[in-house]
């Protein structure tokens, strides 16, 4: 399998998956295995084609299947992490952001009753 056909392969596992395929995404599953210029060609030559030959494409993999090699499992298995990381780094983010908002109005109710107390003490009901 060239190495356009590997990106070309992973183009349409992306779009089977509900994904629009991208750079990003492409090389996030190739890895750096690849040279960029490799990569944007690939993405090009998906792009450009009729979606009657993406279909065929995937035909092609089923009938074809490629053997894995130790690198391939090693790309496979660091993809899958890398996306693990990033999922939990999102959801790192969002418990940040809850918790800094939860402070935040904690610490403005704490300023509101510091103003009640220096308020009534000023009136002289607190002894």
């Amino acid at each position: 399998m060239s190495h356009i056909d590997q990106v070309l392969a992973v183009a349409r596992a992306l779009e089977a998956s509900g994904k629009v395929p991208s750079l990003a995404l492409i090389k996030t599953r190739l890895g750096n295995s690849l040279p960029l210029p490799i990569l944007i060609q690939g993405l090009q030559q998906f792009k450009a084609m009729p979606k009657t030959e993406r279909e065929r494409l995937a035909e092609l993999q089923i009938t074809n299947p490629i053997s894995a090699t130790a690198d391939t499992n090693e790309t496979l298995t660091l993809t899958i992490l890398a996306e693990r990381l990033v999922t939990q780094q999102h959801h790192f983010e969002h418990y940040a952001k809850q918790q800094n908002a939860e402070i935040a109005q904690l610490k403005n109710e704490l300023l509101e009753l510091k103003q009640r107390i220096s308020l009534l003490e000023s009136q002289g009901k607190i002894a």
